[in-house]
């Protein structure tokens, strides 16, 4: 009886294998589905701030909510390891000449916070990282550099990792440049992305991350004529191909002066289905479109997200997270890997 019950046992655990487990890596990249954090470097804005804004709130309208604004999140690695997060966002400023955002203007009206930040990189070229300009300012990473090498310590000391989507949020706009009154107060304009500032930004990132480490828009073109061509022939590489790989998807300000013929760059480009070279698409409200999102995944990587502006996790509302689950969109993104319990219990993970 023994022997029988150890052989029942023994071909249940090798079928469970087959089907479930063994060879999982072999699977096409787009069949699998990633936890994603959104504004993932953002950290939780000075309470002050937020009720200095809240005085305003009829001003600035039910959309422009500072409450909205209220979420944040843990360094990268914690993200990593302890939620299993293997997707990201990040909100890059171009400033090419230094200091542009080295103060936070709305400081001046709140007694006892600082306008002036004091870390010296604030002062140095380059790419910082931030939700809004001289409001929303608080951040686990000041410079793009710094999540640059946040990721490739941790990729180092897990090297055979599952590969990380990095959505890139290129912004083109801020307070200065939305208001003349603020303007007049010193808040500052945004400086438009251009091909210059993109071409600056693809050696930001290869000056920290090598080309192995990245799977580009050239590694998934292959001996295809365009990724229309690779993706519709040939479909995804398998997920083994691509462990241990940085995957980076560009959106926002004139992203449009990124695309090119020119594929051997680091990022790809969120597009339209059918375009020639779109191989990620991104549909931010799965609400009402989970049909459409299903039929976009046969082919692309879609982006979506469960939940924003903290509305869900204040009412533990899970409607948009299961739209989202069931359109099939294999990059979730979410405020909430974590509960954040001052509202409510409300937690996406899978």
């Amino acid at each position: 009886m023994k022997i029988i019950c150890f052989l029942v046992v023994y071909f249940a655990v090798g079928f469970y294998s087959i089907i479930f487990g063994q060879n999982s890596d072999s699977l096409p990249l787009n069949q699998y589905r990633v936890l994603a954090s959104h504004n993932s470097y953002k950290n939780f804005p000075n309470q002050k701030v937020l009720r200095f804004l809240s005085k305003f709130k009829k001003q600035l309208g039910e959309s422009n909510d500072p409450l909205q604004l209220d979420y944040g999140h843990l360094p990268l690695p914690e993200q990593f390891d302890q939620f299993g997060v293997r997707g990201i966002e990040i909100d890059i400023n171009y400033d090419p000449n230094g200091g542009l955002y080295k103060k936070r203007k709305i400081n001046m009206f709140i007694f006892g916070l600082r306008q002036k930040v004091r870390d010296k990189k604030m002062k140095e070229p380059g790419f910082k990282v931030l939700h809004i300009a001289d409001v929303d300012y608080e951040t686990n990473y000041l410079t793009f550099k710094d999540v640059l090498l946040e990721l490739k310590s941790w990729s180092a000391k897990n090297p055979n990792h599952s590969p990380i989507f990095i959505n890139i949020e290129a912004k083109g706009s801020q307070p200065g440049n939305e208001s003349k009154i603020l303007k007049k107060l010193g808040f500052k304009r945004a400086i438009p992305f251009s091909k210059q500032a993109y071409d600056e930004l693809d050696k930001e990132i290869f000056s920290i991350l090598s080309p192995d480490n990245i799977f580009k828009p050239i590694d998934l073109l292959g001996s295809a004529q365009n990724i229309r061509e690779r993706l519709t022939q040939n479909g995804w590489p398998a997920k083994k191909e691509c462990l241990g790989k940085f995957i980076f998807i560009l959106e926002g300000n004139q992203d449009e002066l990124y695309l090119s013929n020119e594929l051997n760059r680091p990022m790809f480009v969120y597009g339209n289905p059918g375009e020639e070279n779109t191989a990620f698409v991104i549909k931010n409200d799965p609400f009402g479109h989970e049909e459409e999102i299903q039929q976009i995944t046969k082919t692309y990587i879609v982006r979506t997200r469960a939940d924003a502006g903290t509305i869900e996790s204040r009412k533990n509302d899970y409607t948009r997270f299961n739209s989202a689950w069931k359109s099939g969109a294999q990059i979730i993104s979410t405020d909430y890997y974590k509960p954040d319990l001052r509202f409510s219990t409300y937690q996406v993970k899978f």
